[in-house]
Order: structure tokens, then C-alpha cells, then sequence
């Protein structure tokens, strides 16, 4: 849970920063109308304060049941790489990703780690991993300031001779004929931003994490079909 609010917006009404004419009619109650300003956005950072910490305590509660879907997880071969390669925002990566991917025995989350909903993301891949790269254990861990993300830790991946998903990327990308723009999941980490690729780590805390079996089970995406096609049937009744 990634604050929207944070103590530096309430620099933002400070008169100081504040240009108004002389003759504007709020002039006479500016002074007044900042400071009630000021009280609301504390509150605001008090409210969301208040729901981090609860937050935390249903986080803590979610431990067990996240560890016992795990050891089920583990009895599934390829149910990671099967979940991510489904979302539909990672459903372009290139193919080399799947076949390490295969290989990634375990993933997990360490979510809402201080009041500004830093977060911190684990991949374990199996000895066969070895074959593609080292080491066998990515994390990512991830803070935010005032709204402003930063990596605080990133595995450096050592790729073998041959194996490294992001050179076939960069083929990709220089390949003129090729329409669609094809991209590595491993190029999230990194403790550079990435520009115009999904946010592997927003995708994963929000919305893969909490219910990857309907990413498995290809679920998200009929519902998405589902509603386009509700959508076109009833462009179709309205014709009648």
C-alpha cells in the first residue's frame, strides 16, 4: 500500500508559493483558507498513517495462509512462470524468460515494510536455473520519500555465455520488421527506471500476489473477454 499523500504536499499552500492579486476577493481570507488547508492535509497524513498500520496487522494475519498456499505452489511444476507469462501486461515478454522462468521455484513479498509502503521481492530459482545464470536468489527491494521511489537493493545477475533473455531484447528492438516491442522481465531488476515497461514490482504486490491462481488459470483474461463481448452484444441489441 503505496501512500498517495505525503508531508511535503502541505509545503505545497504555503503563502510564500502562494501568487494571488491584491484585488482577488479571497485575498482577505487567504491567510485563513491555507491554514485550514494545512489541518485538513495533516489529517489526511494522519488517516493514511492510520490505515497503514491496519494494513500491517491483516498482512501479518496472511502470513500463514501465504505460507500454506506456498507449499502447495511447490508441488506445482512451472506455476510461477505460468502465472506471470498470463498477466496480461507481461504477456509480451520474450520467450527466453520463459525458459528460466520454468525454473523459479518460489517467489514472495514482504509488503508495507514502513508507512510508505516500501516493498521488498523475492525470486528463488531451482539448481537447474544455473544453466542460465547466477545467483539462484533475485530480491529487489524497493522504498519511497515523498512519493519518490527508490531501489535500495537489486541482485546483480551474473548471466552464462549465451543465456541473457535482455540480448534478445536488444534484437528484438533493432529488428525494424518486428511490430511488436518485446521486453525481458529481468530487465526490472535494475536500480535504473525503466522507461516505458511495466512495473514488475507494482504488478506483482497489487495484483498478482493476491490471486495468482486466477492468473494461472488464465481467469483475468476471459473476464476481460467476457466484458468485451457483453459490450458487443449489447451494441448488437441496440441495432435491433
Amino acid at each position: 500500500m503505496k501512500r498517495d499523500r505525503s508531508e511535503n504536499s502541505v509545503e505545497n499552500t504555503d503563502p510564500k508559493h502562494t501568487k494571488i492579486e491584491n484585488d482577488d476577493p479571497l485575498m482577505p481570507f487567504m491567510q485563513d483558507f491555507e491554514d485550514i488547508q494545512k489541518d485538513i492535509e495533516q489529517l489526511d497524513i494522519k488517516c493514511a498513517h492510520e490505515q497503514m498500520n491496519i494494513q500491517k496487522q491483516y498482512d501479518e494475519k496472511k502470513k500463514p495462509l501465504f505460507e500454506k498456499r506456498d507449499e502447495i505452489i511447490q508441488k506445482i511444476p512451472g506455476f510461477w512462470a505460468n502465472t506471470l507469462r498470463k498477466h496480461p501486461a507481461l504477456s509480451d515478454i520474450v520467450p527466453e524468460d520463459i525458459d528460466i522462468l520454468n525454473h523459479l521455484v518460489k517467489l514472495d513479498l514482504k509488503d508495507n515494510m514502513d508507512n510508505n509502503g516500501s516493498y521488498k521481492i523475492t525470486f528463488i530459482f531451482g539448481e537447474k536455473a544455473k544453466e542460465f545464470m547466477e545467483p539462484l536468489t533475485l530480491v529487489k527491494h524497493v522504498t519511497f520519500d515523498n512519493n519518490q521511489e527508490k531501489v535500495v537493493e537489486c541482485t546483480r545477475i551474473k548471466w552464462k555465455e549465451g543465456k541473457n533473455p535482455i540480448a534478445a531484447v536488444t534484437h528484438n528492438r533493432s529488428d525494424l520488421d518486428n511490430e511488436i516491442p518485446k521486453w525481458s522481465i529481468f530487465e526490472w531488476f535494475t536500480t535504473d527506471e525503466l522507461q516505458d515497461k511495466p512495473d514488475v514490482g507494482e504488478l506483482i504486490r497489487r495484483e498478482i500476489w493476491h490471486n495468482p491462481l486466477s492468473y494461472y488459470l488464465g481467469l483475468e483474461e476471459f473476464d476481460e473477454f467476457d466484458d468485451d463481448f457483453d459490450e458487443e452484444f449489447d451494441d448488437d441489441d441496440d441495432d435491433d
